[in-house]
This record gives structure tokens, sequence and C-alpha cells, in this order.
């Protein structure tokens, strides 16, 4: 069984950073938020959320971007990475 994992939004951050959003297609709605950096195949994941709008959306990013640069900087073998 193959699963329907489309990118549907990345926001363009501080340093090369950028957060991608994946949607699966299924009943669960719930979006995926991975920091990802320019020129490098590691991802971090950061958190799952249901999508509400997209100010809410650039918000929770915010909150968490931070941290997530922290630990994607730091290696750190309790960190999940794609």
């Amino acid at each position: 069984m193959e699963k329907q994992i489309k990118v549907v939004a990345r926001y363009h951050c501080e340093h090369d950073y950028y957060v991608e959003v994946s949607n699966e297609d299924s009943v669960i709605a719930s979006r995926d938020y991975w920091l990802c950096k320019q020129g490098s195949p590691k991802k971090l994941y950061m958190f799952s959320s249901p999508y509400t709008n997209a100010e809410a959306e650039e918000h929770m990013i915010l909150t968490e971007l931070s941290d997530a640069i922290q630990a994607y900087e730091t290696v750190d073998t309790s960190v999940r990475y794609a």
C-alpha cells in the first residue's frame, strides 16, 4: 500500500532554513512540519497539527522555529530525522 503524502507549503526562514509542510491523503487531516536547510538532505520533524488558517500556522512555526534550529544544528540521538 502506498501513502499519498504531498508537500502543501514551504515557509522560507532565516539562514537558508525553510519549513516544509506535508499532508497525507487520509481521514486524519493533520499536517506535518519539517525543518529543512537549503543544500542539506537532512529534515527535522518539528510537530503535527490540524490546519486552521495561514496566520495560525505561521504563528505555530515561529513559536517552534528557534528550538528546532538549535536541535537541527546539534547532534542528538533522541531527535528524529527523515
